[in-house]
């Protein structure tokens, strides 16, 4: 027996022969409300108005407006494009029967009734129609929980304590949410730290961890410790808090009060590049895995330290730059990215040119992560 619908549903049956309406009302008189039409100008009424009947019983072959007009007219009005309609008819033909499908029909019933075929079609399409909206209600409210989620993490990684002073940087997010993470500020002792991170994924699962990484950055500059600890204290609180299957790769970067040393981490980023005026000067690959995977991560063997100077310019940038591909999936590449440094020259050309490079290399394809671009001015 099939299993009862949570309120009594409607039918509006339209049939032009009131014997026809009489079996069916008979049929499932016991649990649904049945309201007849007689012709197709009355049902498109009934169908409009409300309460709006849950399913429709509809007659193909009838005088003046037929079934399939009638079907073609509650497609065309919002108001009753999502009733499920059921064609009934004696003609067994399998052409007619495709036209109805195509016009929006959910099934067939055939004359003569069989009432029990009946009782269970029509159960089955009210079941599909409400578990249809049941699953719309949920989307809406996860939805809406999703949306309060990320206003919060927004706010969260929104830090007062964020400086950009001799920073640029270009951020775009395939979703609202970003899954790469920028953090920058001074020490009291005038060291600049700048983190450039890349959280497993993008969207709402890979921000969740922002704050965290956020919090412990600037809590270890503002104490005025070593770089070293602030990075080793990220990591164990990374694999403290988060599921295996997240971690953050990142670039960590400090630049000496006097500006003329940087100390460098790469934890599985992509190279990181130092320009000298109009060239490449210097490549620093990645020196490690990710932070969060080991908590016996050691900051003092994985780092590089080099003199810079005022000629001197540091770019860091996350995966899904070289990562972009065009529809013949070539990648943009460190090729791509070394042409666009190259194209800056001096004269602080804009970063967000390097959008419009990738636009143009990936063509009608979707951007499948999230973009960071940073540039250390020295």
């Amino acid at each position: 027996m099939p299993s009862p619908l949570p309120h009594k549903p409607s039918i509006l049956v339209v049939d032009d022969a009131p014997e026809n309406i009489d079996v069916l009302k008979e049929t499932l008189k016991n649990d649904y409300i049945i309201r007849p039409a007689l012709n197709g100008a009355l049902a498109l009424k009934i169908a409009a108005g409300k309460p709006h009947p849950d399913l429709i019983l509809l007659d193909i072959m009838m005088p003046g407006m037929d079934g399939y007009e009638v079907m073609r007219q509650l497609q065309a009005m919002e108001a009753t494009r999502a009733i499920p309609v059921i064609f009934v008819t004696a003609m067994a033909d399998m052409d007619r029967e495709l036209q109805g499908l195509e016009l929006g029909a959910v099934d067939y019933i055939t004359k003569p009734f069989n009432p029990p075929v009946v009782s269970a079609r029509v159960h089955t399409h009210l079941a599909l129609r409400q578990a249809r909206e049941t699953l719309k209600q949920q989307n809406c409210t996860l939805l809406h929980e999703r949306e309060l989620v990320e206003n919060i993490i927004t706010r969260m990684r929104a830090s007062a304590c964020f400086d950009d002073r001799q920073l640029r940087y270009l951020i775009a997010s395939v979703d609202r949410t970003n899954g790469d993470i920028l953090l920058a500020c001074f020490a009291s002792d005038g060291r600049q730290w700048v983190l450039v991170g890349d959280f497993t994924g993008h969207g709402l699962p890979a921000a969740v961890a922002a704050p965290l990484v956020s919090y412990v950055f600037y809590a270890q500059a503002q104490a005025g410790n070593p770089i070293e600890t602030a990075l080793a204290e990220i990591n164990a609180v990374l694999c403290r808090q988060l599921p295996v299957n997240v971690f953050m790769a990142c670039c960590l970067v400090e630049v000496s009060a006097d500006r003329r040393r940087i100390k460098l981490w790469n934890a599985a980023m992509p190279q990181c590049v130092l320009m000298q005026g109009d060239d490449v000067y210097k490549i620093i690959p990645s020196q490690s895995i990710p932070l969060g995977i080991l908590e016996s991560f050691d900051p003092c063997a994985v780092y590089e330290q080099f003199e810079v100077g005022p000629a001197n310019r540091l770019y860091i940038f996350s995966d899904g730059i070289p990562e972009t591909a065009n529809p013949k999936g070539e990648l943009f590449g460190y090729a791509g990215i070394e042409t666009f440094l190259l194209s800056l020259g001096g004269e602080g050309k804009a970063l967000e040119a390097l959008l419009l490079e990738l636009e143009r290399h990936k063509g009608d394809t979707q951007f499948a992560d999230d973009i960071t671009l940073v540039e250390v001015q020295v």
